[in-house]
């Protein structure tokens, strides 16, 4: 699975959640009534599944089969269904019996035989209950019918009507416990199962599941039935159902027969065969690694519309969001974004699918290998040579946020109910997670590390494990002892900071030592396996290469012996390539150096890792944000590398929006910096003559564009009086374009979407409008949305309530939005026990980006103390997240002021 990352830490998200109990659903009226009899199984009636309740039914369930049918011909809100459930059941003979729950949230049950005989089943709208009379030791099977509404936030079945040509699309997203709104199952990732399918669906349907599927001619009805292959055995979250007139491609992999899918709206944008060519040098790169070949029958990918993350790992069945399809030529960033993204999904088919994690304590290790996997795989198949580089500047700066906030949790954590989901999945699980990979494979030796995972997938093929297998694998293909290790770095929360002390007699350095430091509520001191590299300033005042020191780290304090006479260094790096999860700490000496020497050093990647430390101090208040802005716009004069230029951008871009938020502690260095970030910027998006490096630059102008000048400029590009050579103003620009001017309160910006919506009515164009109409800075529309986001069956679609989140409350509107923030506080109680994890997360981190002031803060405080316990875990988690920031952002605002 790969997550869309919500600004500023992104999210990722979970468990659909309902807290109203949903009765019983009525029966057809030619069905049998069955009586709600029996002792019901010690179950609370939620939506979603304890571990202890997962547990005792794994023990008891055994050789499960699916016979699955699925009518999607009828045009109606709701889909039909069938399945046969067999199983094996392990309770003795001739009892005791317990009743057996099998999942399924939100639908309606029509009928339901147990080994041949209708039964006294109860379904509370969550789970049906088989009652132990009914079962038998040994063999059951078990008819369901049923029917389900489809959704409209893309978990179960979502479907999709494209509001271009009206034509509908639906695909499943069934993670991590959503199986069960597609159909009755038992839905844990340890209980696996084979899958059988049919689906009866519109003649000019194409049909996408598991397995391969055919058609069987000839049509009734206008309608198509498709039978598709038994699938091996595997888990329910990795099944999945996509149907709709999809636009297909078709190519091959050495064998492996592959297809691309998109809507008819957006094919003519998809860049197909740059999809295949990153598909098929994975497929092969994957197969030599793990030494195992590609391990299912063929490898689809869709590209689907309302998706609500990154993509998702459907064995052979790989869905994506339209995000990784740009409307416009993709530029360095976004190609390799979804390079990434293919090769992370891919990754999965192996490492997830073939072997699954037992329980969703493991879905760090899942997330994360296939985040190191995919670096792994641009490195070597992909024109991103220079991938660890983007690792750092990108997933390990996630990684380092998530574990500074008071949510911070070690990577591997008890999860008791996929109700906690939402509690574990994060920065953590993903980028912190797949950092510590990076260390242990370093660490262990890079072939020893791939004999252990290939020998791990061979000996747990269609099966599932816990975290032990995986590190004994490692520890045997190692020879080494990892208990240690994994106390360490998997059992503990929180990161050190790595900085060092030297002695020097004249020129020559005479001792070296590593310190490591941790926080005080997380004190853990790890084992580091690095690279200390040294430079030096030579008396032509230019820096001499590094001398590079391998260095095993242990405890507070480590002396590193010296490999012969060298000169006293100027500057250290004590996490050299970034091979560990550690930040760099920099003295006064350092500082007074990267003052004059930042743009010389001789690696890429250590540029960037001097510059995050330089950014880290001024977001700390250790140093001004005026400063850093200096040291970024001085670096970029003379600045080749493309990755390092991004990283300035996307960091110009957060110092401004904080600087925004800071007012008017920051005007005066605003009216300084923004008219000069806005020329420089355009004039280096003019200047450069790679179309990357022309991109990266307009994208900082977008980002910091705000003054009068910069917002007259962006009514001459939308107008077309003004250009950028070689740059057109896409469809997506424009958007971007009227964004600002929205969020500037332009005058006449009513009219400029509705003539923008009459050339470009396209999905994009229709969530942008309502993005750019909720950033207008007017209080009486922004009630209205607010009031319409706090009855989510108003404004439907979770892709449109996020729509209108990200244009609430922009940077230059915290006092609008502190007005309403005693109205936003007050929902949330409500909220949470309505609403589901995916809107809720998106609510309160776009909604309660920080205010930097002494109200916000204190509300903020008095609503996690008062309604703490009326909240649930999502809402809890980013409220205590956003209350942090607030009272940092307050503490930077002091440090401004001085």
């Amino acid at each position: 699975m790969h997550v869309d990352r919500l600004r500023p830490g992104h999210c990722i998200l979970s468990v659909i959640i309902f807290s109203l109990l949903m009765a019983c659903q009525p029966q057809d009226a030619d069905d049998e009534t069955i009586p709600i009899q029996g002792p019901v199984e010690a179950r609370a009636a939620v939506d979603a599944l304890d571990k202890k309740t997962a547990d005792a039914r794994k023990v008891r369930v055994s050789e499960v089969e699916y016979d699955v049918h699925i009518e999607l011909a009828k045009n109606t809100d709701q889909f039909s269904g069938e399945v046969g459930i067999r199983f094996t059941l392990a309770d003795p003979s001739p009892g005791p019996f317990t009743d057996l729950t099998i999942d399924f949230g939100g639908g309606s049950v029509h009928n339901v035989k147990l080994n041949g005989n209708s039964t006294a089943s109860q379904y509370n709208g969550f789970f049906l209950t088989l009652p132990a009379a009914s079962l038998r030791s040994g063999r059951n099977t078990a008819i369901i019918r049923f029917e389900h509404p489809y959704s409209e936030d893309g978990t179960g079945l979502h479907r999709f009507v494209d509001p271009v040509d009206g034509l509908t699309y639906m695909y499943s997203y069934l993670w991590p416990y959503y199986a069960n709104r597609l159909f009755p199952s038992f839905d844990q990732p340890n209980i696996k199962a084979r899958f059988s399918l049919t689906v009866r669906a519109p003649e000019a349907w194409v049909v996408v599941s598991t397995g391969s599927g055919k058609t069987e001619p000839p049509a009734v009805d206008g309608a198509m039935t498709w039978r598709f292959e038994t699938t091996p055995r595997i888990s329910t979250y990795t099944f999945s159902l996509h149907a709709g007139p999809y636009s297909v491609w078709e190519a091959d992999a050495d064998g492996i027969p592959m297809r691309l899918m998109a809507r008819q709206s957006l094919a003519e944008f998809v860049a197909v065969d740059e999809w295949f060519d990153v598909s098929r040098r994975g497929l092969q790169y994957y197969a030599d690694y793990f030494g195992v070949p590609y391990p299912f029958s063929k490898y689809d990918q869709l590209i689907v519309p309302d998706f609500a993350i990154g993509a998702m790992e459907n064995i052979a069945a790989v869905t994506f969001y339209e995000k990784t399809v740009q409307r416009q030529e993709s530029d360095r960033g976004e190609r390799e974004n979804r390079a990434n993204t293919i090769l992370h999904e891919m990754a999965h088919m192996w490492f997830g699918d073939l072997v699954t994690h037992d329980w969703w304590n493991g879905l760090w290790l899942n997330e994360s290998f296939a985040t190191q996997m995919a670096a792994m795989a641009e490195l070597e198949t992909t024109e991103f040579t220079d991938t660890w580089h983007g690792f750092f500047t990108g997933a390990k700066q996630l990684a380092y946020r998530a574990d500074s906030r008071v949510t911070t949790h070690p990577i591997e954590v008890p999860v008791n109910s996929t109700a906690d989901f939402f509690s574990v999945f994060d920065s953590i699980t993903y980028e912190k997670g797949s950092s510590v990979l990076k260390q242990l494979a370093h660490y262990t030796g890079e072939e020893n590390y791939r004999r252990g995972v290939s020998d791990y997938l061979k000996a747990y093929s269609y099966g599932t494990t816990e975290l032990e297998d995986f590190i004994n694998y490692l520890a045997q293909a190692s020879g080494m002892d990892l208990n240690a290790w994994s106390n360490e770095w998997l059992y503990q929360a929180g990161f050190n900071t790595l900085s060092v002390a030297t002695q020097c007699e004249g020129e020559r350095l005479t001792s070296l030592s590593v310190m490591q430091s941790a926080p005080s509520g997380h004190p853990t001191h790890r084992r580091h396996q690095v690279d200390v590299a040294l430079y030096h300033v030579d008396q032509n005042n230019a820096l001499q290469p590094a001398f590079i020191i391998p260095v095993d780290i242990a405890g507070a304090e480590t002396s590193v012996e010296l490999p012969g006479e060298l000169p006293c260094p100027d500057i250290i790096n004590p996490n050299h390539q970034d091979w560990t999860m550690a930040q760099i700490e920099l003295d006064d000496r350092s500082l007074q150096v990267l003052d004059t020497q930042l743009g010389n050093i001789p690696e890429p990647l250590g540029r960037s890792m001097f510059l995050a430390a330089l950014f880290q101090r001024a977001k700390e208040g250790k140093t001004p944000l005026a400063r850093y802005l200096d040291h970024a716009m001085r670096l970029a004069e003379d600045e080749e590398n493309i990755r390092v230029h991004q990283q300035i951008s996307s960091s110009i871009i957060a110092t401004i929006e904080l600087m925004t938020r800071l007012r008017p502690e920051t005007d005066e260095a605003l009216a300084t910096w923004l008219p000069m970030l806005e020329e420089q910027s355009l004039l280096h998006a003019a200047q450069a003559s790679a179309s990357d490096l022309k991109r990266t630059w307009f994208n900082t102008f977008l980002g910091v564009a705000s003054s009068e000048t910069g917002l007259s400029t962006i009514r001459e590009l939308l107008n077309g009086t003004r250009q950028i050579p070689g740059l057109p103003i896409s469809a997506y620009i424009r958007w971007m374009l009227l964004v600002k001017l929205a969020r500037h309160g332009a005058l006449d910006i009513d009219a400029l979407l509705e003539a923008e919506l009459a050339s470009d009515d396209s999905d994009f164009g229709v969530k942008s409008a309502l993005t750019a109409r909720a950033a207008r800075p007017d209080k009486a529309q922004k009630k209205k949305w607010l009031a319409e986001l706090q009855h989510p069956e108003i404004l439907t679609g979770l892709s449109r309530q996020r729509a209108v989140m990200e244009g609430l409350f922009p940077p230059n509107q915290t006092s609008l939005q502190l007005e309403m923030l005693g109205g936003i506080l007050a929902s949330l109680p409500g909220l949470s026990h309505t609403a589901d994890p995916y809107f809720m997360s998106s609510y309160v981190i776009l909604l309660l980006q920080p205010m930097c002031v002494p109200d916000s803060v204190a509300m903020m405080r008095s609503a996690l103390d008062e309604n703490a316990d009326q909240l649930d875990s999502t809402a809890l988690r980013f409220l205590r997240e956003a209350q942090q920031a607030d009272s940092e952002c307050l503490g930077l605002r002091s440090a401004q002021h001085q």
